[in-house]
């Protein structure tokens, strides 16, 4: 079995624990790094319907049963939004649920979130929403909170860090961080990180942070590592140097500022804040702290 049907077969088992028979949920969002996300979202669609082909999904393409929403855009338009509801106003020819997908959930502006947000708040019968994300924190959160949300990680691509050539330039940051404190902000640089004026390129920089500041909370509080496994000394390194409250104090920080992403158009600047937040308080820890 090669890699992609292994991971697909995966995902599969994963939705069998969230798909139940007669209680499918309205709205769905899957937060994945696999890279065939529409793939990933057809799967969900044949739990929900019972289908065993991908033959079958085609089908419902024919009388709008199955929308798909992709775009090359920087965002999706409200227009988009209400062209999907627009087609649904059409009775279906099989009788069955009508599902729509829209990839790259975090696209969503204001508007187009709203108009979506109307069809969330009062769904309609056997419509069913499957939003999809590499990064949920950086979607609408008046979205989300209305989804089930479904993580998917593909293990073998969290350990080469998303946008990192090596899982060793994320740990080196950090590290820089915990060492060097307020002043690493003048050697972040060096580390030639990808073009942080792209939202997407630094919201997956702090969500890798987030992963090794759980595995280190983990590590604290003597459960196993969940991402980072095969890096377990990086992880004792950063654990070292915390308490259970400063990487509290430290996830909260990145939480804050991937929030801040949705507004903050000086990424640098964003990143520069993050320091002195999670910096700002004294991680020095003796043998009698947690």
């Amino acid at each position: 079995m090669d890699a992609f049907k292994g991971n697909i077969l995966e995902f599969s088992n994963i939705l069998d624990k969230y798909i139940k028979k007669d209680k499918i949920n309205h709205a769905y969002l899957i937060e994945t790094n696999f890279d065939n996300r529409i793939e990933i979202a057809k799967e969900l669609v044949k739990k929900i319907l019972s289908f065993e082909e991908n033959n079958n999904i085609e089908q419902l393409n024919i009388n709008y049963d199955l929308q798909i929403l992709k775009t090359d855009l920087q965002t999706i338009k409200k227009e988009e939004i209400l062209k999907i509801k627009e087609n649904f106003k059409t009775k279906s020819i099989y009788n069955s649920k009508r599902i729509y997908i829209i990839e790259e959930a975090e696209k969503l502006n204001s508007s187009s979130a709203n108009t979506l947000l109307k069809f969330l708040e009062e769904p309609e019968e056997n419509i069913i929403a499957i939003l999809i994300t590499s990064n949920r924190n950086i979607v609408i959160n008046t979205i989300v909170s209305r989804c089930q949300i479904i993580r998917y990680y593909v293990k073998e691509k969290l350990n080469f860090g998303f946008n990192f050539e090596e899982v060793e330039k994320l740990f080196n940051i950090i590290m820089c961080i915990e060492e060097k404190k307020e002043q690493s902000i003048a050697y972040i640089n060096d580390f030639d990180i990808k073009d942080l004026s792209d939202r997407q390129n630094f919201a997956e920089l702090l969500n890798n942070m987030l992963y090794v500041y759980n595995d280190v909370l983990h590590k604290k509080i003597g459960l196993p590592i969940q991402y980072f496994e095969d890096n377990e000394d990086f992880i004792n390194k950063i654990a070292d140097k915390n308490t259970i409250i400063t990487i509290k104090v430290k996830t909260n920080a990145i939480s804050e500022c991937i929030e801040r992403i949705k507004y903050n158009a000086n990424m640098k600047l964003l990143l520069d804040k993050l320091i002195i937040l999670m910096t700002g308080v004294d991680i020095n820890v003796s043998s009698n702290r947690n």
